[in-house]
């Protein structure tokens, strides 16, 4: 009986992970993102921020993802978080959010995922 417990002690053992490692920083998906958004914040808020994306491209846009990072003094991330824009955008439109961001800490927003309909033309 002993035997078995402590067989069953190593083998749970054996199943925990080896330490906690840090997360990978997360990066946007496409890389060349910027050729397609422009990502401009908008002064004036009381709480929180706002920033507009433009679809500067020829396509329509859909299912538009943003990586919103806090940063500390010397530019690294603090912390990230993905949010959905909101709505689809056709080409040359824009949309404007509002991000779940400190209205004092300094913070970056990317495009970090999204969907190009290349299939219909450009617009």
């Amino acid at each position: 009986m002993r035997l078995l417990q402590t067989t069953v002690a190593l083998v749970a053992f054996s199943l925990l992970p080896l330490g906690v490692g840090a997360a990978q920083p997360l990066s946007p998906l496409v890389v060349d993102w910027d050729r397609y958004f422009v990502v401009q914040p908008q002064p004036g808020m009381v709480q929180g921020r706002t920033v507009t994306v433009w679809n500067t491209s020829l396509w329509n846009a859909s299912n538009i993802q943003l990586l919103v990072e806090t940063l500390d003094g010397g530019g690294q991330p603090t912390a990230q978080r993905v949010i959905w824009l909101g709505s689809d955008l056709p080409a040359g439109n824009h949309a404007s959010v509002d991000l779940p961001a400190s209205a004092t800490a300094p913070y970056r927003v990317r495009v970090f995922a999204f969907v190009l309909d290349m299939a219909a033309g450009p617009r």
